[in-house]
């Protein structure tokens, strides 16, 4: 049993990280697939408020609805008439031969009139490179800049595990009149942390104070007797993470954080047994703290997350791993063992931030 429970907390702890890296594929190759979509836009048509202007294009490059436009029954009779109308009043002004500076302007809208297409008064011309214009891509997905700098505090609740816990009190070298269970507990967090951004790049600087816990279970077949030692220990963790921002507010990161002890024997000790023993109880608990110490602890973070520059919300999930011996045993006549005690702890906090310089 004392084997069975730090195994299945590993596997677990194991399919955790495993389902995280999966949703950070997934989401990186979603990012990838958005970005080479990519969408034409809309053919511009000409106006259908200026049908004369189209009648002064080449038919060759008109398509077959623009001619049809142009090709009105009443457009025509308006053109026709206007046509008809100028040769008699070229008439009316050369008999009369009252106005000179008429008659020398006549000649000049011969041309004109041979196309018998009256002018528009505001000289608008369409091109029909405007119309026979091959349409630009444009892309599905925008992403908006960014470049501020913020500062921001945050809580949040998470879970810490403590491993190996029971080779310190017990060595197993002679056959085990005894059971023991390894459990994790649930842990605080605050911190206060500065946040920079460019664009899709961002840097944290963080620092949060949080628990390292966990509990060890034992049962003594002699004397029916159960004890308890809960391990927690009061940790300040500075960090520095590194943000990728694969949309406008989503991000992940990596960076690496130092959990720095405040109590280094964080050690409590009790058993069931009867009143007359408790100052058993006390003086195993110095011994425990004598023995065990609490060191500086490095410890490698992941950590995905929403951080929204516009109402200044953040939330995150944060994986942290202390590859290194977390618990440091002093040389001792208790029967106390040395072992490697690593660390997993999993956070995930909400905060806001507010802006230190304008966005640009």
């Amino acid at each position: 049993m004392g084997n069975s429970t730090p195994n299945t907390r590993r596997n677990v702890i194991s399919g955790i990280v495993a389902l995280i890296v999966i949703l950070i594929i997934l989401l990186c190759l979603r990012l990838c697939k958005h970005d080479k979509e990519e969408v034409p836009t809309p053919q511009a048509t000409p106006s259908a408020s200026t049908p004369q202007d189209t009648i002064k294009q080449d038919t060759t490059t008109v398509s077959p609805k623009a001619w049809r436009k142009v090709s009105k029954p009443k457009r025509k009779r308006k053109v026709i008439a206007a046509s008809a109308l100028q040769p008699a009043e070229k008439v009316a002004v050369m008999e009369k031969k009252e106005e000179p500076a008429v008659v020398q302007e006549t000649p000049k809208e011969q041309p004109k009139q041979q196309t018998g297409i009256e002018p528009e008064p505001d000289g608008v011309v369409i091109d029909t490179a405007e119309i026979t214009r091959e349409p630009k891509p444009r892309r599905i997905f925008s992403h908006k800049r960014y470049y501020q700098t913020r500062i921001g505090i945050r809580a949040g609740v998470g879970y810490s595990v403590i491993g190996n816990l029971g080779a310190l009190v017990e060595d197993g070298a002679v056959r085990p009149r005894y059971t023991m269970d390894e459990n994790g507990a649930f842990v605080p967090s605050i911190g206060v942390f500065a946040l920079w951004r460019h664009d899709r790049l961002g840097v944290e600087l963080a620092a949060d104070y949080t628990w390292l816990s966990s509990t060890l279970k034992e049962h003594k077949q002699i004397g029916n007797i159960d004890e308890k030692t809960v391990f927690r220990y009061h940790v300040i963790m500075p960090q520095v993470t590194a943000r990728l921002y694969l949309l406008s507010d989503l991000y992940m990161g990596a960076g690496v954080g130092m959990c720095i002890p405040l109590n280094p024997g964080g050690i409590d000790f009790s058993s069931n047994r009867a009143a007359l023993y408790v100052s058993v109880d006390k003086l195993t608990q110095e011994h425990l703290r004598e023995t065990f110490r609490a060191r500086l602890h490095v410890m490698p973070l992941l950590k995905i997350g929403y951080s929204s520059f516009k109402n200044g919300i953040e939330a995150s999930l944060q994986y942290g791993f202390g590859f290194m011996d977390l618990i440091k045993t002093n040389e001792n006549p208790y029967g106390y063992h040395k072992t490697t005690n690593n660390s997993h702890l999993l956070l995930l906090t909400v905060g806001y931030t507010i802006p230190l310089t304008k966005q640009k």
